[in-house]
């Protein structure tokens, strides 16, 4: 499966944690800190009118940031949007890592910390691209070996549950769903990576 157009989305473990375009200025505080790591910032919109829709996005060159609303659920979805170096388990990889980097500093933030947590029990992953990652099971067929390599490092005591649906008109997604909540910071050790310091 060629492509790097990857989505992975974490939901808040309190989905009234947040009001309404609370984020906003905080997603412009990581660009002011020059806190997203290996992207470079654009901008920030917001949503929040929408009905179940994107929320409030930090825009940067290699991928939209959300705080989405997607499914009626709010959490932080990383959208990918350049090329990601590597074989498709090292994509994976680097943007499940994109994804808990993010996370882990808004839980840290000053103005968010300690009210603001996204549970790592469950997570969507999506392919945002209908040419080379069209929903088949062909495509979960292709993808399911690596996904479940990057899981099992980022989880390394969970047992982790796969649901694919086959749905033609929708962009491809399985969600995973893990025994444990091991958190983002935890998660990124195991992948071999220091949490950031807020």
């Amino acid at each position: 499966m060629d492509s790097s157009k990857l989505v992975f989305k974490l939901f808040l473990a309190d989905p009234t944690a947040l009001k309404p375009g609370e984020i906003v200025p905080v997603f412009h505080s990581l660009i002011q800190r020059k806190s997203v790591p290996d992207h470079m910032p654009i901008d920030v919109t917001d949503y929040e009118h929408v009905p179940d829709g994107p929320g409030s996005l930090l825009v940067t060159h290699e991928a939209n940031i959300h705080l989405d609303h997607g499914l009626g659920r709010p959490g932080l979805m990383y959208v990918r949007k350049q090329p990601l170096p590597g074989d498709l388990k090292n994509r994976l990889r680097s943007a499940l890592r994109y994804t808990l980097e993010i996370a882990h500093q808004l839980e840290q933030h000053p103005t968010l910390a300690g009210r603001v947590k996204f549970s790592t029990r469950e997570l969507l992953f999506r392919i945002n691209d209908r040419l080379n990652g069209p929903n088949t099971p062909e495509t979960f067929a292709a993808v399911r070996p690596a996904l479940e390599e990057v899981l099992a490092e980022a989880y390394p005591i969970a047992t982790i549950a796969l649901d694919y649906t086959h749905a033609p008109q929708e962009l491809f997604e399985v969600s995973a769903k893990a025994d444990t909540d091991p958190g983002a910071a935890a998660m990124l050790e195991c992948l071999g990576f220091l949490p950031a310091v807020a």
